[in-house]
């Protein structure tokens, strides 16, 4: 499965988890150079634009990178587009039914979208970069909230 192909999938299964077509809200990605990137765990970011519309961007090194890591690090942003372009309450109502309590802070509530939408952690690998397989769960502290 490519990347393009990985990313279009989990949309496609975020949108009918939570309830809404995925041409609702405009995301667009790429690969591309972002200063975090040149981190060890620098693989993804999210741009919230205007309304329901968000940016993806990758580094180059998350199409080399293990499956769990690549799709760790999707499930992690699209969890920010979510959060960006779906209001609080709707969200964290449609999390609490599905028995999941969204904290308010970014980091660790993307995680925890993730986690609503597909039922399964997000873990943090061997190089603390979001990962499906095993690794430190929930995100650490020291890298923040």
């Amino acid at each position: 499965m490519t990347f393009g192909d990985l990313l279009a999938l989990r949309w496609e299964e975020a949108a009918r988890e939570v309830g809404f077509r995925p041409s609702d809200i405009e995301v667009t990605w790429a690969i591309g150079q972002y200063p975090h990137f040149k981190t060890k765990r620098g693989y993804g970011v999210t741009f919230h634009e205007r309304g329901p519309t968000c940016q993806l961007l990758f580094a180059e090194k998350i199409l080399s990178a293990p499956q769990e890591r690549a799709d760790g690090v999707v499930r992690h942003e699209i969890g920010h587009v979510l959060d960006l372009t779906i209001p609080a309450p709707r969200l964290d109502s449609w999390a609490a039914q599905r028995g999941y309590r969204l904290p308010h802070t970014d980091e660790r509530r993307a995680d925890a979208i993730a986690e609503a939408v597909w039922r399964h952690p997000i873990s943090y690998d061997r190089d603390l970069v979001q990962s499906t397989g095993p690794g430190h769960y929930p995100r650490p502290l020291h890298l923040g909230l």
